[in-house]
Parts: C-alpha cells; structure tokens; sequence
C-alpha cells in the first residue's frame, strides 16, 4: 500500500505540473515576450526552486493539508485514506489539464480530504467549521484580492504615466571610431570613443548601432514570472508532500525532492493546453499590466505560505488576469472566464467524490 501510496503521490505532482506550472509566465507569453518552450522552461526551472525551499518554510501547509485539524488522528494515519485523497485530487487536476482548464489543486485536495474523510470517518465526524476558517475563507477571498490590488495598482501605474513611449531601454552602443586632425601634422589620428551608453525609449534604442539593449520593463516583467513560479513551488509541494510525510514514505528532504521533480516533469509535458487558456484566450495583455498582476499574485503566495494559509495559487493568478480583462473588458473573452468559473465550482465537489470512491475501492 505505500508503493501505491508513493504512485499516488507521483500522479498528483505531475498533474499539478501540466496543470499549474504555467501560470507564472502565463503573462509573458501572451504579451508576445517569448516563445512557449522558453517561457514552460522558465517557469519550470523557479518553480522546482521553490519547491526544494519548501523543505525548510513548508512544514506548517503540510501539516495543515496532512487532514489532522479536519479527522482524528487514527484516520489519517491510515495509508489508504492517505492513498485516496493523493488518487482523488490527482486525477482531478490531471483532468483538467487535459481539458484545457486551469483549476486549483489546492481545492483539488481539500475536496479529497472532504470526501474520504467522511467516507472513513462518518459525516459527524469531519470538522466541517475548521475547514471553514482554515480553508474555504483563504481559498475563496484570495482571487478576488489579487484582482482588486491588480486593477488597482495597475490605474495608479496608467496615472503615473508608465506607458510604451518611456524611457524603458538601457542601450551600449558600438565604439566608434573617429579621426582627429593632429596639430603639426598632416595625417590624422584616429582614436576609438567609448561605447556610448543610453537610457532612452525603446523606439530609440533600435538603431542598429547598438551591441547591448536591455529592456527595464521586459526584465521587470521576467522576474515577475519567476517570482510567481517560485512562489507556487513554495505554497504547492508542502500541500502535495503532506501524505508522504504522514506515512513516513522516506526521508522528509527526499519526498519534496520527490514532489519536486515529478512536477517538473509534469510541467514539461503537458502543460500546453492550459498555457493556451491563460495566455491566449481569456484578454489581450500589455507589458505593465501582466506584470502588476504577477507581481501582485507573487507577493499573496509567498505572503500566505510562512502563515500556512492555503490560497490557491491558481486563483490568485487567475485572479490577476481577470483584473486586466476587466481594464480590456471589451476585448476580454468572457465566455471563456466563465468556463474557467465553472470548473473552480466543480473542483472541490468532484475531487470529494473521486477520492470518496477510490477509499472504498481500497478498502475492498
């Protein structure tokens, strides 16, 4: 049962990779600032990152999501109770994957833990007012905050005039060579200027002259995506290693190695349909507005991870997006944000049912 266990485990992981992993460059491939497989490998390689810094800051969220403040502890110490919270929220997300859908695995996991917690334990028997205060209010409030702080902050940086025509671009222009009369002689002398440095518009900047040109804005908006990556490693694995750590599967730094890696992988291969929901199809982006919602969605995540609170990174970064589609609401592809709606209403009632069911297939 631990080798299903440890199976269960790995399924999870690599769900949360194609179903998660592209969120925090979301935004820089719909802003047209890279291409796909730069930005998944971007993305993959911070959030691996935060992933093993989880070792050290995760340990609260793991217990948290290990089921102890929702059942007695005799329940979750039970390997296929553990088993079927990892097969149920696993198979959920990897569905949505599939389908295109970028669901929470966060609401993925507590619906398991919901779900087999009632089935091994008895209805009267779950905490149902823990789960209130210890999840549903963080899950539920923390989208609508980053979309507020993303409009918000995003009119204050429209009002201070951060706009395309800015002095954006830091430029290195070619030394030059010039040739100077000499005083008593007739032949000149030639002599190499430095090269010239230049902070001006990018428009100005690309005049073939150049050997360097970096972009602030671009780079800004590149550790934006890092940061939201790492951010999701940090507040995702200890969730996702919380089973492994119950049944002491292996040595603690070996499960997030573990977690850790299969979400890259998971990240790698099958992250494709979600990155186009995100990237493409719900608005159109502009360089500082996908920044002020990565930036904001980072900053939540990483806030919530030290206090254990379970904010779904899915959702806050999503959040972020349908605060830039409500500045671009025209050009916004609304049937598509209720979609992605819909499938947040189904996630925690169908990871219930699938790990409800898997308990007692187990229990066979």
């Amino acid at each position: 049962m631990k080798v299903l266990l440890i199976l269960a485990v790995g399924l999870l992981s690599f769900a949360n990779g194609a179903n998660d992993n592209f969120k925090g460059v979301a935004t820089l491939w719909g802003a047209g600032l890279t291409t796909y497989r730069r930005a998944i490998a971007w993305a993959t390689g911070f959030t691996f990152l935060g992933s093993l810094t989880a070792v050290w800051f995760g340990s609260a969220l793991a217990a948290k999501f290990s089921g102890a403040k929702l059942v007695d502890s005799a329940v979750i110490s039970h390997l296929p109770f553990l088993t079927a919270i990892a097969l149920g929220a696993g198979a959920t997300v990897l569905l949505a994957a599939r389908l295109g859908l970028p669901i929470s695995t966060t609401h993925s996991i507590t619906g398991a833990l919901v779900g087999a917690g009632v089935t091994a334990a008895g209805f009267s028997h779950v905490r149902f007012a823990a789960l209130g205060r210890g999840f549903i209010l963080p899950l539920l409030f923390s989208p609508i905050i980053a979309l507020v702080l993303t409009v918000g902050i995003q009119l204050v940086v429209t009002r201070l005039g951060w706009h395309a025509g800015g002095r954006n671009c830091i430029c290195v222009d070619e030394p030059r060579t010039l040739a100077i009369a000499a005083i008593n002689s007739s032949m000149p002398v030639v002599v190499t200027a430095p090269p010239l440095v230049r902070w001006a518009p990018a428009a100005e900047c690309e005049t073939g002259a150049e050997i360097v040109r970096l972009s602030l804005a671009d780079g800004v908006h590149w550790f934006s995506g890092a940061a939201i990556s790492f951010a999701r490693g940090l507040n995702d694995t200890p969730k996702i290693v919380a089973m492994l750590l119950v049944a002491a599967a292996a040595s603690i730094k070996l499960d997030y190695f573990f977690a850790a890696l299969v979400i890259a992988i998971g990240g790698a291969l099958g992250a494709v349909r979600v990155a186009h929901t995100l990237g493409k199809k719900i608005t159109p982006m502009a360089a500082p507005e996908a920044v002020t919602a990565n930036l904001v969605a980072a900053a939540l995540v990483t806030l919530a991870s030290p206090f254990a609170l379970p904010v779904s990174t899915t959702h806050v970064t999503s959040g972020g997006i349908f605060g830039i589609g409500l500045l671009r609401r025209h050009e916004a592809d609304w049937s598509k944000v209720r979609d992605i709606l819909l499938s947040w209403v189904a996630t925690l009632p169908l990871g219930a049912v699938l790990a409800s069911i898997t308990y007692k297939l187990l229990q066979m």
